[in-house]
């Protein structure tokens, strides 16, 4: 009876071994450790027929086309220059007297413009009136030429009384219309007054040298 159960045991035993070993069995066949070794795939590239392309770096900059030699290159015409008109400069602006001779007038044809103007003959003046003689010359006087006035008060004769273009410079070109005061009072005593201007020429002391044109016939006014 004891030797049943002994062996009893020792069948489980066998058989929980058996177990055990078809486990591990089953196990390696699971995971295959030591499976047959794999073999490396190769890639075979089969090329492709024509002509690579090639791929150009970044910083790639084409080079230029070269000229054909075989090519002569098209002759282009010169440009004709053509001349520049002339600049013409233009007038300055210079201030012109009232009355200016051509060149061609003569010494006769300015001296037949200068005749007196006023007053007219035999105008008479109260005591505190001041005549103011006027004239006309077709030209203006030059530098060494003066327009003296000529007085004859009463009793007195004749003589000069003032350049006229000293007295006020704007006479030395005044033209057609050319004046000069007369200041009477306190200075004459009353009666007839000849007046007449004649155009002198002075050097360079203010010495009277000549004269440029007769001088015109006298005109006479009354004071007072």
């Amino acid at each position: 009876m004891r030797g049943a159960r002994l062996f009893d045991r020792l069948t489980l035993v066998f058989l929980a071994l058996t177990g055990v070993v078809a486990a591990v069995y089953a196990l390696i066949f699971i995971i295959d450790p030591f499976g047959p070794p794999r073999v490396p795939q190769v890639v075979i590239v089969t090329p492709t027929l024509g002509t690579p392309t090639q791929t150009r770096p970044p910083t790639w900059t084409p080079s230029p086309t070269l000229p054909d030699p075989t090519r002569r290159p098209t002759s282009t015409p010169s440009r004709t220059s053509t001349p520049r008109p002339t600049r013409t400069p233009l007038p300055t602006d210079t201030p012109t007297p009232t009355m200016t001779p051509t060149p061609s007038a003569t010494t006769e044809d300015v001296c037949a413009s200068f005749k007196l103007l006023g007053p007219p003959p035999g105008q008479k003046f109260n005591q505190y009136d001041v005549p103011v003689l006027t004239w006309t010359f077709g030209r203006a006087l030059g530098p060494d030429e003066h327009y003296d006035v000529l007085l004859d008060p009463p009793g007195a004769g004749i003589g000069s009384i003032g350049w006229a273009d000293e007295v006020d410079p704007k006479n030395k070109n005044c033209g057609a219309f050319c004046q000069y005061q007369v200041g009477l009072n306190g200075v004459y005593s009353g009666g007839n007054f000849f007046w007449t201007i004649e155009i002198i020429r002075v050097d360079k002391n203010r010495k009277v040298v000549g004269t440029v044109c007769k001088r015109p016939d006298p005109y006479l006014f009354l004071w007072p």
